[in-house]
């Protein structure tokens, strides 16, 4: 779904009626409302689920009645099929209590056939990709742990700490320019080593099984807090935050999340870069486009600068900025992608959920 309204679905249903009615939902003018274009594959058993690729689709829509099974043992047999594709039971019953326990279950949403049609299938299907993108995203996070805890542990809070004292120790013997400076990297040690500091407060958070805190976020105001990294950073640079009076859901890492991606342009376009911030409202996300007028990223590498250790060419970085935007990104519910900017530059486009 990354950048697009387009939904993939596979049903599993065994009964032709319902498998015409739910593609009827699909083609109503409700659903096209919400999607541009839903591509549906029908099929009529779990067991055919086994020859079908599944990573090629953002949901899957599960009929309890089936002929290999019935009931909650149809959902746990095909969480146990498919792991990562999320799930919506589709059932004939009306039974609040059989509905709380699909969900325990791993099911997403539970949808009485009864009452469908297009605006709430998609609604729930959309809903359902955001989730469990989250979901998945808490457990990469995990496998993410070993990483950051090999930069921060010793690496990047000792070194910063001493180039911290020996800044201060600068700012009290030289005067003029030279003080400005030395002030300077006390300035900036301060932000990284306080950047460092709220990043192992999520990794403690992940280690005791749990989820960063999540709030309403004033957009703007976090944009323009973290601008003020790229205008540090050259007196040259331009930034044009046109964003306001938007709520997200995030957490107090999202300044240094975008800070990361406005001192990458800066580093990577040039001191003189012009960076263009726009906002706007995607159904049930945020869409936040930073644009800059560099020379920009080909096509072929716009994926690869987020991998871990990646950086651009001429880079005098560790790859870990955009690594770390990736992450963070993901663990909201969100995602990131490049695109060429008008000014033929880069532009990173970013879904953040929008806070109800």
């Amino acid at each position: 779904m990354a950048g697009t309204t387009h939904l993939s679905v596979l049903l599993v249903e065994d009964n032709p009626g319902d498998a015409k009615l739910v593609e009827h939902h699909f083609d109503s003018s409700d659903a096209t409302y919400f999607v541009d274009d839903v591509e549906l594959t029908h099929i009529e058993s779990l067991g055919a689920v086994a020859d079908v690729e599944t990573d090629g689709y953002d949901v899957l829509l599960l009929d309890l009645g089936l002929p290999e099974s019935t009931g909650l043992e149809t959902l746990d047999r095909a969480t146990e099929m498919v792991t990562d594709l999320p799930i919506i039971v589709l059932t004939g019953m009306q039974d609040r209590r059989k509905s709380m326990d699909a969900i325990e279950r791993g099911a997403q949403d539970y949808l009485p056939k009864s009452e469908l049609d297009g605006d709430r299938l998609v609604r729930a299907l959309r809903y359902a990709v955001v989730r469990s993108r989250q979901q998945r995203a808490l457990r990469r996070r995990r496998d993410q742990m070993e990483f950051f805890n090999s930069i921060l542990q010793h690496d990047m809070l000792n070194g910063m700490n001493v180039i911290r004292s020996r800044a201060e120790l600068l700012t009290e013997t030289l005067d003029g320019d030279d003080q400005e400076y030395a002030e300077t990297v006390v300035d900036w040690s301060d932000d990284i080593i306080d950047l460092t500091e709220k990043v192992r407060s999520v990794l403690k958070t992940l280690s005791e099984d749990g989820m960063t805190e999540m709030e309403r976020r004033d957009l703007g105001e976090v944009l323009d807090e973290a601008a003020d990294r790229a205008r540090s950073m050259s007196d040259e640079c331009t930034v044009d935050n046109h964003v306001s009076g938007i709520q997200v859901e995030a957490d107090d890492l999202l300044e240094d999340v975008f800070g990361n991606l406005f001192t990458n342009a800066v580093e990577h376009a040039g001191e003189d870069v012009t960076i263009d911030v726009t906002a706007t409202i995607e159904d049930v996300v945020v869409r936040v486009r930073i644009a800059d007028d560099g020379s920009g990223i080909p096509p072929d590498q716009r994926r690869r600068v987020f991998e871990r250790g990646k950086k651009g060419s001429g880079s005098s970085g560790t790859g870990f900025g955009l690594y770390f935007v990736d992450s963070m990104i993901e663990s909201y519910g969100g995602n990131i992608w490049i695109e060429e900017s008008d000014a033929g530059g880069a532009a990173f486009v970013v879904d953040l959920p929008r806070a109800e």
